[in-house]
């Protein structure tokens, strides 16, 4: 019986790990998961030390709080790996943690580890490429550009594809989504993706709320929808709409029902651009984040767009409003362009449909799985 120990630090990750754990199960007569990460992997059999997607921040600032955390869980699982080592450790992610802390434990431990979803690093700190050099065995990325860059650093890699491919697809179709969610079919759909976590929910829908009101002046008879991400309650989500003034219904599921329903969307830099990339819905990216957590961004980023939709697609296929550019009226315009220029949309559309082909075919976590299996038995 083999025992695998994974590392995730944030909801995303967190999932990502549980549905690669699903794969490896579904091949293996039996298997033994230990690791920090949060309740996903718990469903998907994983003996948790430690949940650590409550700790989950944007950047090192607002990540300090929770090191006295993150320092007690490295120790929980050291412990546990020299008193059990597993046969392969898998890192999801989460690189300000897994890099300079937990590779290193298990490469002293003789441990050998698998790197499934890979840090930024492209966009910042390619100088923490000598900790993967070092510390990590294989990495099993998303994109190809990522393959591309280990490769010429002489790192073994393997392009998996991303799952996102296989999951961003609604489960009903357009007419019946927008009756589970009461909206009236002959009104335009403004949809607001604020991110999953409670930092980016204060930073972000106020902003986008405050913009859909100036929208809506200006263009009367919309309806705002606003997907609900799991990490987040329908509680959250509804301190922020009291008194807001607004037609703005709330969307639990998965994320393409909701998505397919909108015109245009104004979307929180992350995951979400490329769920929203896939359903081909234009859109404008926002992103705002503490001044002192910005400021060292500058320093340190080394690409000209930050929305993964455009990185992937190595040009700007839609406008980015960051930081102090990332106003109610810059973003109200914005949205507003997009729903009225009917050749930008088009033109919008048509690049976001040809971006597919850069996420790989279907089978991403199928693929990921068998690379773990092949590092597993070799």
């Amino acid at each position: 019986m083999p025992t695998l120990s994974f590392v995730a630090g944030d909801p995303s990750g967190d999932a990502h790990t549980a549905h690669l754990i699903g794969a490896l199960a579904a091949r293996l007569d039996s298997l033994t998961c230990v690791g920090l990460g949060g309740p996903a992997m718990r469903q998907a059999g994983v003996e948790l030390l430690e949940d650590l997607t409550t700790t989950a921040a944007i950047g090192p600032f607002d990540a300090a709080k929770h090191l006295g955390r993150l320092r007690r869980a490295a120790r929980l699982l050291e412990q546990r790996w020299r008193a059990s080592p597993p046969d392969l450790v898998v890192l999801v992610d989460f690189g300000d943690f897994n890099l300079p802390v937990i590779a290193p434990i298990a490469k002293r431990l003789g441990l050998r580890v698998a790197y499934y979803i890979s840090p930024q690093l492209w966009a910042w700190g390619r100088w923490r490429l000598r900790y993967v050099r070092q510390y990590v065995d294989r990495m099993l990325v998303f994109f190809p550009f990522e393959e591309a860059l280990y490769r010429r650093e002489q790192i073994p890699v393997t392009w998996v594809g991303h799952p996102l491919v296989d999951t961003t697809r609604p489960s009903v179709n357009r007419e019946e989504a927008f009756t589970r969610f009461g909206l009236n079919p002959w009104r335009r759909v403004v949809g607001l993706l604020p991110g999953s976590r409670e930092q980016e929910l204060a930073r972000h829908l106020p902003l986008m709320l405050a913009a859909a009101r100036r929208l809506a002046a200006r263009m009367p008879g919309l309806q705002f929808l606003i997907p609900q991400a799991p990490t987040v309650s329908r509680q959250q989500l509804e301190q922020f709409l009291r008194g807001v003034g607004l037609d703005v219904y709330l969307a639990e599921g998965p994320a393409a029902d909701a998505l397919q329903t909108m015109d245009a969307a104004a979307v929180a830099s992350g995951t979400a651009t490329l769920e929203t990339a896939l359903c081909e819905v234009p859109m404008a990216v926002v992103y705002r984040t503490s001044w002192p957590t910005y400021l060292a961004a500058r320093l340190v980023v080394r690409i000209p767009d930050i929305a993964l939709v455009n990185v992937v697609a190595g040009e700007r296929i839609v406008p980015e409003l960051v930081q102090h550019h990332a106003t109610p009226g810059r973003l109200s315009d914005t949205l507003l362009e997009l729903l009225r220029n009917e050749p930008l949309r088009a033109s919008m559309v048509e690049r976001l449909r040809t971006l597919k082909s850069r996420l790989g075919p279907p089978g991403a976590v199928d693929r990921a799985a068998s690379a773990v299996l092949e590092l597993l038995n070799s």
